[in-house]
């Protein structure tokens, strides 16, 4: 039986902010297993130089290495894509790391980065480093990644709740990131199964609260709905926002 097609939107925008240090990206990878999709989205860090550089590079190169290693699997199992993943996002690191020795101006250079590998299958294999997130959408909103963040660590200790983290001065504090020696990424699976895959930067939450985003989703289209996420936080965000969004066409209503 053929699958049906995984549709995407993805839209990227500097909000109130001069410049847009996000970056986003999708591209569709054909394997003699099936098709792969990559999904990325990532957040040059601010007050770092070169934000938009050092996200930008972290988007092309891990989108350079699926293509070039993929090519490469026997098989796509889900050890497989994991490893290729975790791979990928060790070379995006190494790219950003050698470019800002490389260049006095870029010294530097960080930013956080998601990304999920989405089979034919609906299996998705998600990565992140920093705190740019991944959620399964349905009836409700289930967060895949967790922040690599001062907050989360204070919500892991039991010091903040999860509803306090969301507006902490201290919020926008990561402690990993693309851009310094030895960073490696959270590798997770889910499956798809008729939900949609929702991928942005911190600037999306800067924004809007989980339930409005929940509301933005299961009320919108795709594409329209990456517009309406960054129309409304684009609102009240004090960030660039970005968002990925991907569904199988033709599952649960979508």
């Amino acid at each position: 039986m053929e699958m049906s097609t995984l549709r995407t939107c993805c839209r990227s925008d500097a909000g109130i902010r001069m410049g847009n240090e996000d970056a986003c990206g999708i591209r569709r990878f054909s394997h003699p297993q099936g098709s792969v999709v990559l999904l990325a989205v990532a957040d040059g860090l601010g007050g770092h130089p070169a934000g938009e550089v050092a996200s930008a590079l972290a988007v092309d190169t891990i989108m350079k290495v699926t293509e070039e290693r993929l090519a490469l699997l026997d098989d796509l199992g889900i050890e497989p894509l994991k490893r290729l993943l975790e791979f990928a996002f060790m070379e995006a690191n190494n790219v950003v790391i050698a470019t800002g020795e490389r260049d006095e101006r870029s010294r530097g250079l960080g930013t956080t980065l998601v990304a999920a590998l989405v089979t034919e299958g609906d299996t998705c294999i998600v990565g992140n480093v920093g705190d740019s997130r991944a959620y399964l959408v349905s009836r409700r909103l289930r967060r895949i990644t967790r922040d690599h963040s001062r907050v989360q660590e204070l919500v892991d200790e039991g010091i903040l709740t999860p509803a306090e983290a969301e507006c902490h001065p201290m919020r926008h504090i990561v402690t990993r990131i693309i851009g310094r020696r030895g960073e490696m990424p959270d590798i997770t699976t889910c499956r798809l199964d008729g939900s949609r895959l929702l991928l942005c930067s911190d600037g999306l939450l800067d924004g809007m609260g989980e339930p409005d985003i929940l509301m933005v989703m299961r009320g919108a289209g795709i594409p329209g709905v990456c517009d309406i996420l960054v129309e409304k936080a684009r609102e009240r965000s004090h960030d660039n926002v970005t968002v990925v969004v991907a569904e199988r066409a033709g599952r649960n209503g979508w």
